[in-house]
């Protein structure tokens, strides 16, 4: 006897999709995944957790209230399959968008868009170099008075920038140094040419602005940081720093050989924009890959479009195409491996190894501003790699977020109040 199904494709997609949304949100409470909450600023593990639950709940009270639900098979197998994936995409999709618009807002019309305004309004000149952006503040204090900083590069990164400027006491420079995102590389940050180019990107802002940066307080910010770590002694021999401090450094985890997690502090729009700006499809491994996946694609699609004609699957020219899809990006995969292909996972692991091992001799004084995640990270390092921080003036802020939160709730203030209080020993005469 002929089976006969009770058609409800749509509600079983937005059955998987409403259900999707909620496991979603579960996992932003449980991971910590700032960059994907769904109403700006931080997530709250409490929020996310009950909308996520309340999501799951919805959607299993909505689905099965129908009787046809419980009691009859209402979809073939394929097509709860197919219902499924697109419900995941769906919902994936849909929190990147709703976080994106939500920190969109926030940051413009949020309780942070008067202070922004204002550092704004503490003019600083923008000077292009081979290489990277600089932001000169109009005033220049004496040796010692000043806050030189590396960050990284980007327009938020700026943003940073001029908060920070504004916080400064009036009789104070300030200077911070962007390097261009070729020097930061992929995934984040390339220490080679970051360290090989700093140095001489400083000594090129002192010949064009005729400036002496000896004696001055340094600053590195977020991977910035990371690479003012690595400098430490190259600074102390050239330029005798007042002070050092790295401000929220990303501290790796060693073990797993992973260098962070951009969704912590970054919306699904902040890494759209930092991948757009490095224009990977520039890349010659980025030509390579699609000239190993258009012929293994062409395959996988006519191969399983033929094979759900012969058995009779729904959608033929739906699930044909989706499948080969799927089925030749993971067979480009071990292809583009076997050919050496793509150095992304070469060069996470150099960063990581770059991190992990044991930090360079330096004398300097060096202050060292932790987030509350990153200082629990900091006990899986090696003993070596732990040795910089150990030897530093290591402060812990529990309330602070790398990244997008990085100066919320006036921690720009705060870190004006670490950077210039009176420490005996920690200033050269």
């Amino acid at each position: 006897m002929e089976e006969i199904f009770y058609e409800d494709i749509l509600e079983t997609f937005l059955f998987c999709f409403i259900a999707s949304l909620g496991i979603i949100q579960i996992m932003v409470a449980r991971r910590g995944w700032h960059g994907l909450s769904i109403y700006g600023g931080r997530a709250r593990s409490n929020v996310n957790n009950a909308l996520g639950a309340a999501l799951l709940i919805f959607a299993y009270a909505w689905y099965f209230s129908d009787p046809l639900h419980r009691n009859v098979r209402n979809i073939e197998a394929f097509m709860s399959l197919a219902c499924l994936v697109l419900g995941i995409v769906a919902a994936v999709a849909v929190t990147a968008l709703l976080a994106a618009l939500a920190e969109t807002l926030r940051r413009r019309f949020g309780r942070g868009r008067m202070a922004n305004r204002r550092s704004h309004e503490h003019a600083m000149e923008s000077l292009r170099l081979p290489g990277a952006t600089v932001l000169i503040s109009d005033f220049w204090g004496d040796r010692g008075e000043n806050l030189v900083a590396i960050a990284e590069p980007g327009r938020g990164s700026q943003n940073l920038m001029h908060s920070i400027q504004a916080a400064l006491p009036e009789d104070r420079g300030f200077l911070s140094l962007h390097p261009c995102q070729e020097a930061f590389g992929r995934p984040v940050w390339n220490p080679d040419l970051s360290e090989l180019g700093i140095m001489g990107l400083l000594a090129q802002v002192e010949r064009e602005r005729g400036l002496d940066l000896g004696g001055e307080t340094f600053l590195g910010l977020g991977w910035g940081g990371n690479t003012l770590d690595l400098l430490q002694a190259d600074l102390e021999s050239m330029y005798e720093p007042r002070d050092l401090i790295i401000m929220a450094p990303v501290v790796p985890d060693c073990e797993q050989g992973i260098a962070g997690d951009a969704l912590l502090s970054n919306t699904p729009l902040d890494i759209g924009v930092n991948l757009a700006a490095s224009k990977p499809w520039k890349d010659g491994d980025f030509g390579g890959i699609l000239r190993v996946w258009l012929p293994v694609f062409a395959v996988c699609v006519i191969a399983a479009t033929a094979v759900t004609m012969a058995f009779d699957v729904r959608w033929k020219l739906f699930s044909g195409p989706m499948v080969g899809l799927m089925l030749s990006i993971w067979i480009t995969y071990f292809l583009a491996r076997w050919r050496g292909i793509g150095g992304g996972e070469s060069m996470e692991a150099g960063l990581v190894y770059r991190l992990c091992r044991p930090a360079p001799r330096a004398t300097a004084p060096s202050t060292a501003v932790l987030t509350s995640g990153d200082a629990a990270s900091l006990a899986t390092l090696p003993v070596e790699a732990r040795s910089a921080y150990e030897a530093a003036r290591l402060e812990v802020w529990e309330d602070i977020l790398r990244g997008k939160f990085l100066l919320d709730g006036g921690t720009a203030g705060r870190m004006a109040a670490l950077i210039w209080e009176e420490r005996s020993g920690n200033a050269y005469e």
